[in-house]
C-alpha cells in the first residue's frame, strides 16, 4: 500500500514542482535564474540525503567516463524540463501541460523501448502498444478540443508553440529517465545518479543563461528586461528544489516494489490529477481553469492507454 502511495505522491509532485518554479519565476522575472536555483537547491538537499541514507558521497567518475558521452546528457534535459515547464505552464493550464508532456513521455518511451536505446531493454512495437498509443492520443484530443470556436484562428496559433513545446518536454523527461537509469548502474545507486544529473543539469543552466547574456545582455534573461530587479527570498521558494527529491525518492522506492510499469501508471494518474486540481484552485496565482467532463474523460482514456502500453 506504502508503495502504491509513493507512485502517486510523486506524480503529483511533478505539475506541483511546475507551478512552484511558475511562481518562483514571477519574482526573478527570469526563466533562467529560476532554473539555476532550482538545480542549486535540488542538488544540496539530494547531497544531504546521499550523506544521511547512504553515509557517503563516493561516485566513479573514472569509470561513467569510458561510457558514451550521452550517459552525461540527463541532466541537460533536466534543464528543458524545467525551462520548458516554467515556459509553457502559465499558456496551457496546468492539466493541459502534464498531459502533453505525459503524451510526449509515453511516444518517446515507445522508440527508446522499440530500439533498446540507451542500455533500455528492447520492447518490440506491438498492435497492443500502437493501440494504446492511439488511445493516449485521443484523451490528449479529447482534452484540447474544447469547442471554443471563437478561439480558434490567431489565438490557437500562439498556443500551438507551447503545445509543442510542451510534448518537447515530454520527450525529454523518457529521455532523462532511460538515460539516468542506464547511469543509475555505473553510479551505484539511483539517488547518487540523480545527483551526477542535476549537477549536470546546473552547469547546463549556467551555460546556457551565460549564452543568452552574450548574445543579448544580461536584460536578455529577464522577462521584462529590467536587470536591477530586486527579489526577497522566502522560504517556499526552495519547494521547487524539494519536490525533485520527492520525485526521485518516491519513485525509487516504489519502482523495485511494483515494476516500472504499474509506476509510470501511477506517476500518470497522480500527475494528472494534480494538474486538474491545480488549474481549479488556482494555486500560487496560476489562471483558475474549470475541471471539465471533457478533461476528466481525456485523463481516464491516457491512463488507459498507458496501462495497455505498459503492462500488456
Amino acid at each position: 500500500m506504502l508503495a502504491f502511495l509513493l507512485g502517486l505522491i510523486a506524480g503529483a509532485a511533478s505539475p506541483t514542482q511546475a507551478s512552484v518554479n511558475a511562481r518562483i519565476r514571477e519574482d526573478f522575472k527570469s526563466p533562467y535564474i529560476t532554473t539555476i536555483v532550482n538545480f542549486i537547491v535540488a542538488a544540496l538537499l539530494l547531497a544531504a540525503v546521499i550523506l544521511v541514507v547512504e553515509r557517503n558521497l563516493y561516485i566513479p567518475l573514472g569509470t561513467i567516463a569510458r561510457e558514451p558521452f550521452w550517459i552525461w546528457l540527463g541532466g541537460a534535459c533536466g534543464t528543458a524540463i524545467v525551462i520548458l515547464n516554467i515556459i509553457c505552464l502559465p499558456k496551457l493550464g496546468s492539466a493541459l501541460n502534464v498531459m502533453l508532456i505525459c503524451f510526449g513521455q509515453i511516444m518517446t518511451g515507445l522508440i527508446v523501448d522499440h530500439f533498446g536505446l540507451f542500455y533500455s531493454p528492447a520492447a518490440p512495437m506491438s498492435l497492443m502498444r500502437l493501440l494504446g498509443a492511439l488511445i493516449v492520443f485521443a484523451g490528449i484530443w479529447l482534452v484540447n478540443s474544447r469547442g471554443n470556436s471563437g478561439s480558434r484562428g490567431s489565438a490557437q496559433k500562439s498556443v500551438l508553440l507551447y503545445v509543442i513545446l510542451a510534448i518537447f518536454c515530454g520527450f525529454a523527461c523518457a529521455a532523462q529517465v532511460a538515460i539516468n537509469g542506464a547511469l543509475r548502474g555505473f553510479a551505484g545507486s539511483a539517488l547518487k545518479a540523480t545527483l551526477i544529473s542535476m549537477s549536470v543539469g546546473l552547469i547546463t543552466a549556467i551555460i546556457v543563461t551565460a549564452i543568452v547574456i552574450v548574445m543579448k545582455g544580461k536584460a536578455g534573461i529577464y522577462d521584462d528586461g529590467q536587470v536591477d530587479t530586486p527579489v526577497r527570498f522566502r522560504f517556499w521558494m526552495i519547494g521547487g528544489g524539494g519536490l525533485a527529491i520527492v520525485i526521485v525518492a518516491g519513485n525509487a522506492v516504489a519502482a523495485p516494489m511494483l515494476g516500472t510499469g504499474v509506476v509510470t501508471i501511477l506517476n500518470l494518474v497522480g500527475m494528472m490529477a494534480a494538474g486538474l486540481v491545480i488549474d481549479a484552485a488556482g494555486f500560487l496565482g496560476i489562471e483558475k481553469k474549470p475541471v471539465t467532463l471533457a478533461k476528466v474523460a481525456g485523463m481516464i482514456l491516457m491512463t488507459g492507454g498507458a496501462a495497455i502500453i505498459s503492462l500488456l
